[in-house]
């Protein structure tokens, strides 16, 4: 099972690092204005406010829209995938902040598991002014890249720009100030009255959590946001005790040690009937060690026929013989 399972990610990431690599040899990006898109995602540059004010700091977003069947992927994409990347270019004494993650949804696929987003998700940044703004108006630019999926994955890359007006006052929300406030409540929050501890041995990871009075939750899901921490794939284990509950993970295989710290998002199920509620909180916890019962027992998975891994190996070939023909052509330019 674990030898499927890595042979799964190994074809997976080579697979993606030769989309990468093409993609950055040949990358076709749509110029000019805040509106770009691939074959199967469409991106949008939207700013919250309709004009900026100098020294008052203002969000800008990348909203991405994608057809049905396709996903991009959350800061930590899981067992296969690549998180999308910004690289700016603003007006001078301008500065951008990390991109704000809303909660991801599991992707699962065969023997691996993907966080990332279905249908539309908007990727808040928050961009700071200097204090003294000469001009009338700024534009905020950038270079947009992304990683596509469905039953195949493919780069997508965009050059947005978006001009916004400065002027002194109040500021005034945008078209998209809904949007934001949307996303904002699907993003993870810290609270005061909830408490965490985390465990770690060879067999388990486990996390504790001191809820507040009369708090109660069908299950969760720990979106752990670094690599090589928890099996991904496996089953978390969930159980109640006096004044709170605790989720337990497989740890990842490939892991070298246990870890230091805990970091990512917590997720709890609160279904009423047919209406679904989720509880998320960020979780950055110290890991102590011991040795936590271990997690429910995998069901076995149905294994992938050998045709599968043929055929991603025959991609791969394609792929590279791809990229190598590509730097020959750029060799000769």
């Amino acid at each position: 099972m674990k030898s499927t399972r890595w042979m799964s990610r190994a074809l997976v990431a080579g697979l993606l690092a030769v989309a990468v690599a093409v993609a950055v040899a040949v990358a076709v990006s749509a110029r000019g204005g805040p509106t770009g898109a691939s074959r199967n995602v469409k991106v949008v540059l939207v700013s919250e406010e309709v004009d900026i004010q100098p020294g008052r700091p203002f969000s800008v977003g990348l909203v991405m829209r994608m057809r049905a069947g396709w996903h991009t992927y959350w800061k930590n994409p899981g067992d296969a995938g690549l998180p999308p990347r910004i690289k700016w270019r603003l007006p001078d004494g301008f500065s951008a902040g990390p991109i704000q993650w809303p909660v991801p949804e599991r992707i699962p696929a065969g023997p691996v598991m993907s966080y990332g987003y279905e249908g539309e998700v908007l990727l808040p940044i928050l961009i700071t002014p200097p204090s003294r703004i000469a001009a009338d108006s700024v534009t905020i630019a950038g270079t947009f890249d992304w990683l596509e999926c469905s039953d195949v994955c493919l780069p997508g890359s965009a050059e947005l720009d978006l001009t916004l007006p400065v002027r002194s006052g109040s500021p005034r929300p945008g078209r998209a100030a809904s949007l934001f406030a949307e996303t904002r409540s699907r993003m993870s929050r810290t609270l005061s009255d909830w408490s965490f501890s985390a465990e770690a041995g060879p067999r388990a990871i486990s996390l504790s959590v001191r809820t507040p009075a009369g708090f109660s939750s069908r299950g969760a899901y720990f979106f752990v946001d670094q690599p090589l921490v928890v099996d991904l794939a496996a089953p978390h284990g969930f159980e109640h005790f006096p004044g709170g509950c605790r989720i337990t993970m497989t740890p990842d295989p490939n892991a070298q040690r246990p870890p230091q710290r805990l970091t990512g998002v917590l997720v709890f199920d609160n279904r009423v009937g047919a209406r679904a509620r989720r509880t998320a909180l960020s979780v950055d916890v110290p890991v102590s060690l011991g040795d936590p019962a271990p997690a429910p027992k995998q069901p076995q998975r149905r294994s992938l026929p050998r045709t599968y891994y043929v055929a991603m190996l025959a991609l791969l070939g394609v792929g590279l013989v791809l990229l190598w023909r590509i730097a020959a052509r750029l060799r000769r330019a």
